[in-house]
């Protein structure tokens, strides 16, 4: 009996506390019962929160930037490393062996055809000789001068690489699986790390007949429009137009966005955006060929895009994106 009275009274205290919590809830002049009840009004919501939802301006349309379709020439490239030499250079080697005593010419230098450039001692022990000289086989200018004097030399030994700087020519090494592409006046492009913004155009003028075992690449001699920024050993980067197509719808790579299981683009219509199914080409310089699926002049959506599906409404906005 007294275990009874005891769960009685510890149920009339848990709903006493129940009440007390309740009551406390009740904004001052609401109606018994309902606690969190506005006087007049039918919303639970408390004041305060009313009036910061009421203060918010939801705007559906998503900011986008757009930008038209063009017109404009395909080029698909390949870039390769090149170094700029001398035209007709030609190394100048002793005819003899023996201790090359003396190198009489430095890079720069104009030489004439079988001046002297340098001196070799061919005198051995016991046996003295005459000094025989190293002879120019060119005249031109001298581009380098890989040999040291002291050191000995051999009829291989180049002393000296003479060439014409009145007109340079560019060399580098095209990989084999270009092959099929490579033909004799085809057109490329020279960039010089000390001149970036300088383009010099060239032409294919020679092609070695054979590929390089250990390489797997063809040699290609280039010969630039203009030597104003081109200097013998200067290293330098060569891009070569392996084909260019004219007429082509190109849009900016932005653009072009992977849904709805395929490749396309966002068309504004108005306040939305319809998705448009594209079939896409080569891409080259920030610009990717649309081959079917959009003609030039249509704006595309570039900006915006992570805010956007098949009619999302939309407003265009100009500069940076928002």
């Amino acid at each position: 009996m007294k275990k009874g009275i005891r769960i009685t009274f510890g149920i009339m205290a848990a709903l006493a506390a129940v009440f007390a919590v309740l009551s406390l809830l009740r904004p001052a002049g609401g109606p018994p019962g309902r606690p969190g009840a506005l006087s007049g009004g039918g919303s639970s919501a408390a004041p305060g929160i009313e009036r910061l939802t009421g203060s918010v301006a939801e705007d559906p349309a998503a900011a986008i930037r757009v930008s038209a379709a063009e017109s404009g020439t395909m080029e698909e490239l390949v870039s390769l490393a090149g170094e700029v030499t001398a035209t007709g250079q030609v190394n100048v080697v002793p005819e003899t062996n023996g201790l090359l005593t003396r190198i009489l010419v430095n890079p720069g230098d104009r030489v004439g055809t079988h001046q002297i450039i340098a001196w070799v001692d061919p005198s051995r022990p016991g046996m003295s000789y005459a000094e025989s000289p190293v002879r120019s086989k060119r005249s031109g200018t001298v581009t380098s001068v890989p040999a040291v004097a002291g050191n000995k030399v051999s009829v291989q030994s180049v002393i000296a690489q003479v060439g014409n700087l009145e007109r340079l020519e560019v060399e580098t090494r095209v990989p084999e699986k270009h092959l099929g592409s490579l033909e004799t006046g085809m057109e490329g492009r020279i960039i010089s790390r000390a001149y970036p913004d300088n383009v010099v155009g060239a032409r294919v003028t020679e092609m070695a007949p054979v590929v390089d075992p250990r390489s797997r690449t063809v040699l290609v001699t280039l010969e630039p429009s203009s030597n104003s920024t081109l200097r013998p050993g200067q290293s330098v980067s060569v891009e070569l137009i392996l084909e260019s197509r004219d007429g082509i719808v190109l849009v900016d790579g932005a653009a072009v966005t992977e849904r709805f299981g395929g490749s396309g683009v966002f068309i504004p219509e108005g306040d939305a955006v319809r998705w448009q199914p594209v079939e896409t080409g080569s891409k080259s310089g920030g610009r990717i060929e649309i081959v079917n699926g959009l003609e030039a002049g249509t704006s595309v959506v570039v900006a915006g895009l992570d805010r956007i599906t098949d009619g999302s409404a939309v407003r265009i906005v100009e500069g940076q994106e928002s």
